[in-house]
């Protein structure tokens, strides 16, 4: 299929109805990941809910050019897209592209809250956990409530209301309903962290076995196991630490940024490569090999849920200056 002469003439309303058909088709393959990202389904989609199909042509036309030109967009007036010549098959394909995309984003955007995570339960004790490319929302029996990412689990006693202690390994984002009587620590890697009533990230997902611990709101006691010297974090700041360190810090960070992933949006500042692959493994579940010597560069992007890993690495390897190769969950990338 010629995807550029395709786009056009559906989006000029030229195609016939077997043609269309076929692009519609195409839309849903595999192959349409090389040249429809996740904008141009948004952009349809706040399209619809403006009850008509007014569109402003050189934003649409910016999202489906494959290349990604950056270029100044002239704006301009909107315009009915279809009208006039259009036929009424054509608005009802339309309407069916744009409604079955509308569901699959709602779809996707609330999968990972509805998928559990898969629990065990060992001598009292109840462990929930996540493969690779799966997110969950755990309510625990005391109300509180548990973001638990991709390839992390937790463990906690059953009777969990009188005993709130958990063991987190990976990532996960906390809710904690206010007890004064019974205080929520998180144990992880050596790292505790306690909460009356608050809200904070734990990673281990760190290098050399450090924890970071990050402060929505409310205030947390960190301690390393075994030992007595702990540090308080207020909103906003950030504690990394590890059981052998023999100091105790904080730091100011934009604590949004840290919380994305709770809300599926995946982003790299200033990223290594190594660290790039790392994350991409667990985000969506694949299997990274390299071949050659990756470069001493940075890269930095923002991706929601919606998309591919196809368009994630088309981004990225335009400033790490690689190519890649994807095969099911395998993914070969080459440095020449």
């Amino acid at each position: 299929m010629n995807y550029d002469r395709k786009v056009r003439e559906f989006y000029e309303g030229k195609l016939s109805k077997e043609e269309a058909s076929e692009f519609l088709k195409f839309l849903e393959s595999k192959e349409a990941e090389k040249h429809v990202s996740s904008e141009l389904i948004r952009l349809w989609i706040s399209q619809l809910k403006e009850d008509e199909y007014a569109w402003n042509r050189e934003d649409l036309w910016q999202k489906l050019d494959p290349k990604k030109q950056t270029k100044p967009i002239t704006t301009v007036g909107k315009q009915r897209w279809l009208q006039g010549s259009a036929s009424a098959w054509l608005r009802a394909a339309v309407v069916i592209l744009v409604v079955g995309l509308g569901a699959l984003f709602v779809l996707e955007t609330q999968r990972a809250p509805d998928f559990p995570a898969s629990e065990t339960l060992q001598e009292n004790f109840i462990t929930k956990s996540n493969p690779k490319g799966q997110k969950t929302k755990i309510v625990l029996d005391d109300g509180s409530a548990v973001y638990l990412n991709s390839q992390s689990s937790i463990t906690f006693p059953a009777d969990f209301k009188t005993n709130r202690s958990i063991r987190l390994q990976g990532e996960a984002f906390f809710e904690v309903v206010k007890d004064p009587n019974h205080p929520f620590e998180v144990e992880a890697n050596g790292i505790i962290t306690t909460a009356l009533g608050t809200s904070f990230n734990i990673s281990t997902f760190q290098k050399d076995e450090q924890v970071a611990v990050t402060l929505v709101t409310g205030k947390v006691k960190l301690n390393q196991q075994g030992r007595n010297q702990f540090i308080e974090l207020n909103p906003g700041e950030e504690s990394l630490l590890s059981l052998q360190g023999d100091t105790l810090e904080k730091y100011q960070v934009a604590v949004s940024d840290r919380i994305l992933w709770t809300e599926g949006v995946l982003k790299f500042e200033e990223t290594s490569f190594e660290d790039m692959v790392a994350v991409l493994e667990r985000w969506y579940d694949v299997s990274i090999m390299v071949s050659g010597k990756p470069k001493p560069l940075r890269a930095s992007g923002v991706f929601d849920r919606q998309e591919s890993l196809r368009n994630v690495l088309n981004v990225m390897s335009k400033t790490l200056e690689f190519e890649f190769e994807i095969e099911d969950q395998s993914i070969t990338i080459h440095f020449n």
